[in-house]
């Protein structure tokens, strides 16, 4: 007997897809800074990654508005969605600030940061896609959000690090001072919103333990 697969719901697909332009833009911003040369060209990718992650983001609200029936509750879907389409929004601010501050090259605390942010994101997306099976997947969901709260414990005592080590310099211009405390602070704010979804996430499966 042919057995035919069921089709996966449109909302698994689109957060999916989604989580996708969240990995998407952090590996553009993370060859961004270790290339400073191309900092404009890596903007325009990262500016037609942010539009595709909002369409997405459209996608799902409509859908939401006309769905009956969703596979989460729909309050979740919403706090996903929303979630990771601030997390492009925030990497698309960073590599902005870095342009428009015509900043130096960058300093060891960014790339530390925007590391720990690639980190963060990946778990994000190993995540999502283990959304559709979501009872059988439930024990490596929690061990990812268990491993993004670390990364941002990491990141809040790196942060603090590179800003005392910046107001410590005495050869740094000051100006570039404030450039690199706000860019390391947009940084900061990504990783953040990853322990936010973390949290979102861990939500959703205690619903179903």
């Amino acid at each position: 007997m042919l057995h035919l697969k069921a089709k996966e719901n449109d909302f698994y697909v689109l957060l999916r897809e989604s989580a996708d332009q969240v990995v998407k833009s952090s590996l553009i911003l993370s060859s961004a800074i270790d290339n400073h040369s191309a900092l404009s060209e890596k903007m325009a990718e990262l500016n037609e990654t942010e539009q595709v992650a909002d369409e997405i983001t459209k996608t799902i609200m409509v859908k939401l508005n006309k769905t009956l029936v969703t596979p989460l509750d729909r309050e979740d879907i919403y706090s996903l969605a929303t979630i990771i389409d601030d997390l492009v929004d925030f990497i698309q601010g960073a590599l902005e600030r870095m342009i428009m501050y015509k900043a130096t090259e960058p300093i060891h605390g960014a790339r530390e940061l925007i590391r720990i942010l690639n980190d963060c994101v990946l778990l994000i997306k190993e995540s999502i896609d283990c959304l559709s099976s979501i009872k059988t997947n439930i024990k490596d969901i929690m061990i990812n959000t268990d491993r993004i709260h670390s990364l941002e414990t990491v990141c809040d005592r790196l942060y603090r690090q590179e800003v005392a080590k910046l107001f410590e310099e005495e050869d740094i211009n000051p100006i570039e001072i404030i450039k690199w405390k706000e860019i390391l602070e947009h940084l900061e704010d990504a990783i953040d919103r990853c322990e936010d979804l973390s949290d979102t996430l861990k939500g959703v499966i205690l619903k179903y333990v």
